[in-house]
């Protein structure tokens, strides 16, 4: 291919239209172009893998199978996942169940934003005793059981949780011992944990932080009259706020002032989410809608009857209102079915694409593909 800075590879299928033959697919790569990198070569290498498996360029620009290099390895995306999946379909069962239990309240998984897993990054559980579970390969362990447990949240290699009665506790990482790290307040609705902060959302409506030492906390002035109804935060600490009236603002890092601007005004908004520095919101009519900060314009990329979100790095799961769960591809309106059994009470996933769901009966699975 001659020492070109722009033709890496190529690959090369005998086909009929309609199936591939063994030992008519070739993979060739650029034997005199300079492999300085073993990422770029390793990334080219699953590129061309993608190609030889029947799959097509992408038209989502931070897939694998995007058709330009551009000096970037990208990481396997769900657009590249769901196409090998349009082609070879799922692994049978698609999802293993990891644990049956009536009592699960809740499940939270702690993603740390680098490419190395933090101590504590993993699937933590909640049961309704108040008992809070942590997941590994080799099932469930207590790591505490306070029947006053309420609520537990989690991020950056760290997880917490809130009593009844308002006060909150850090994980030292060891057996059951927790840190008091907020006083008892009836004033605290819940707690929300995002890149190296934890926030407090308030009944009158102001918003929280924890100082990283003690049990201070700095208020973060309530941003309108209207109360709070769901807060978001970036990896870059971007703090937004979805308030009872259906306004939607936010307030940059470090919050001097609270420093609240409006970016959008409709009674319709009903939740958030916010993955890596994207942002969502969810409508009353099952609408999803993604603001595009470059464009500064907001776009529906989904209208299928959405009941939840849940947004982490660069995925974003829905889950309807019929209880199936589906995954986003990145191309607006195109989305992926993982679960159509219609039993889901709640989905959530870490930074590499695993997924787990927690059903109605409160039984937890894990998807397998």
């Amino acid at each position: 291919m001659g020492p070109s800075e722009s033709m890496y590879a190529f690959t090369n299928l005998i086909a009929d239209g309609l199936a591939l033959s063994s030992g008519l697919i070739n993979v060739t790569f650029n034997d005199d172009y300079n492999w300085s990198d073993d990422r770029m070569f390793n990334f080219t290498a699953v590129h061309e893998i993608g190609h030889a498996l029947g799959l097509s360029h992408s038209k989502v620009e931070n897939a694998v199978m995007w058709p330009y290099y551009e000096g970037l390895n990208r990481p396997m995306h769900p657009d590249d996942q769901a196409a090998v999946h349009v082609l070879y379909g799922w692994k049978t069962p698609r999802w293993n169940k990891i644990d049956a239990n009536s009592a699960t309240n809740a499940i939270v998984q702690v993603s740390s934003p680098s490419l190395n897993a933090a101590t504590l990054d993993g699937l933590y559980q909640l049961r309704k005793n108040g008992q809070v579970l942590r997941y590994a390969s080799t099932g469930w362990t207590i790591i505490d059981s306070n029947k006053d447990t309420a609520q537990i949240a989690g991020a950056g290699g760290t997880i917490y949780q809130r009593h009844i009665d308002g006060s909150i506790y850090k994980y030292s990482g060891t057996g059951s011992n927790w840190q008091w790290i907020g006083v008892s307040n009836d004033n605290v609705v819940d707690i929300v944990a995002a890149s190296d902060q934890l926030y407090q959302r308030r009944k009158d409506g102001w918003i929280a932080r924890w100082s990283g030492s003690g049990t201070q906390w700095t208020a973060i002035e309530q941003p309108q009259p209207q109360l709070s109804r769901q807060i978001a935060v970036t990896e870059s600490k971007t703090l937004w706020n979805l308030l009872s009236n259906g306004d939607v603002v936010r307030s940059s890092w470090p919050y001097d002032n609270g420093g609240w601007a409006v970016v959008n005004q409709d009674p319709a908004n009903i939740a958030i989410a916010v993955g890596g520095e994207e942002f969502y919101k969810l409508q009353s009519d099952g609408r999803v809608v993604w603001l595009d900060m470059v464009a500064l314009f907001w776009r529906v990329i989904e209208d299928a009857g959405s009941g939840d979100l849940y947004a982490v790095g660069q995925y974003l799961y829905s889950r309807h209102l019929d209880g199936s769960i589906w995954r986003y591809t990145g191309t607006p309106m195109v989305w992926e079915m993982l679960d159509g059994a219609g039993l889901s009470a709640g989905v959530i996933g870490d930074r590499k694409g695993v997924v787990w769901q927690m059903m109605v009966g409160g039984d937890v699975l894990k998807l397998v593909s």
